[in-house]
């Protein structure tokens, strides 16, 4: 080999190891540069990848704090369990407990917010002729169930409807005692029957592992509420794919949604959209961007069978509105988007906060009613018959109002 050859051999290869180093040095400066964007970027990755969509929404923040948002669906193929519960007994506070719990949209039975069964749960008023079971019933293998003393849950229901017919706000205006007096007169009777057919099917539908009974009360009580919401909070969170709050926490989301007081940097936000919602007729259609979200409006109730004893009502009866049947729901606007917020929290009604009149034989069929369930279920749920003798002893102390002079016997075999 030439000695100009081998020089030039030399040179390539000098240049080529040259180059080489160049680059090396280039590309280690260079990731020397991106290093801390690069590191943000992965953990980002990270956090997205390992982070439940729940974390992202109802936040658990340090010291039991927490922080409200919207709720996205749940993963396909997430197990859905039924909101159960008689109407006036606090659905729509459950709806957004539930929301705001386990950070996933939640639906109704009559589909009204069209997310059909990409949700985490179902409420439905079912078989109360408020509710039906939806097309997709036989997928769905829990449920919990909210009950509340008849003597007050009948009145609530009433309210609603009066709002509906009125074409009033959601949970803006009691009805008039008079309004409820001739309503009362026509389907108490029916409400009560329906009350017990509505807690023997949810109690005997499941079994004690698939069920998990709560009590308005209990939900709303100053004491106990935020214990009661943390059994709920386990409950929605022993089936794949909901990962609910953290425990420390379900207290701050408690208090936001029951008792209406947010997170402090949240609060007036939350006021804000609060007050948009209760000035909205349940008739508007326009709604405020930050409001938008699939519609719950619960529909109006189904028409019950009527006995004959209403068929024969005195002229002033007949003319009321509230002593007609009932009117099959009206189907909504998929587009619409429910009036609530995360933060929405229970009835803020106005009106004459008085207790509703019932009659003597009323209140003695309710009482009737209330044993036969506590009777019912004693050895199966001891829990259940305490609850509807508490019940008992609250219709017991109206009936005793109405006629002073008689006596009115507590339980057979007291009341626990």
């Amino acid at each position: 080999m030439s000695p100009s050859i081998s020089r030039r051999r030399a040179v390539a290869i000098s240049l080529v190891a040259l180059c080489g180093a160049l680059a090396i040095f280039q590309s280690t400066s260079l990731h020397k540069q991106q290093s801390p964007l690069s590191s943000h970027t992965t953990d980002e990755n990270v956090l997205e990848s390992s982070t439940s969509p729940r974390r992202r929404l109802s936040e658990a923040r340090p010291n039991g704090g927490c922080k409200l948002t919207w709720p996205v669906k749940p993963a396909p193929g997430t197990p859905i369990t039924y909101a159960a519960s008689y109407p006036g007994c606090g659905a729509r506070m459950t709806w957004n407990l539930v929301e705001a719990l386990t950070g996933l949209e939640t639906g109704d039975d009559w589909n009204n917010n069209g997310r059909g069964s990409e949700v985490v749960t179902v409420k439905t008023h079912y078989p109360q002729s408020n509710g039906i079971l939806p097309d997709f019933d036989d997928r769905i293998h829990r449920a919990f169930i909210v009950i509340r003393n008849p003597l007050e849950s009948i009145p609530s229901f009433f309210n609603h409807i009066y709002e509906m017919r009125n074409h009033l706000p959601v949970h803006s205006e009691r009805a008039p005692v008079e309004e409820w007096v001739k309503w009362r007169n026509a389907y108490v009777d029916i409400e009560i029957a329906e009350y017990k057919k509505f807690v023997f099917y949810w109690m005997d539908r499941y079994t004690p592992e698939n069920r998990h009974l709560l009590t308005y009360e209990g939900l709303t009580d100053d004491l106990i509420g935020a214990e009661v919401t943390k059994g709920l909070n386990e409950f929605l969170g022993q089936v794949e794919g909901v990962d609910p709050i953290d425990q420390d926490s379900v207290a701050c989301v408690w208090k936001a949604v029951v008792k209406n007081q947010p997170p402090a940097e949240q609060a007036a936000q939350i006021a804000k959209l609060q007050a948009l919602a209760l000035n909205q007729p349940q008739s508007e259609q326009d709604q405020p961007e930050s409001m938008q979200g699939p519609p719950y409006s619960p529909p109006e109730p189904k028409q019950p069978a009527l006995r004959e004893t209403e068929l024969d009502q005195p002229q002033s009866e007949q003319g009321s509105p509230y002593s007609q049947p009932y009117s099959a729901p009206e189907p909504q606007q998929p587009a619409l988007r429910r009036r609530l917020d995360p933060g929405h929290h229970d009835s803020q009604r106005k009106g004459p906060a008085v207790p509703r009149p019932y009659t003597p034989q009323q209140l003695d069929s309710m009482m009737n009613m209330l044993l036969e369930i506590g009777e019912r279920y004693k050895t199966e749920d001891v829990r259940l018959y305490h609850i509807m003798m508490g019940y008992y002893e609250k219709v017991r102390e109206a009936r005793i109002k109405t006629t002073p002079d008689e006596s009115v016997a507590p339980p057979p075999g007291g009341y626990f």
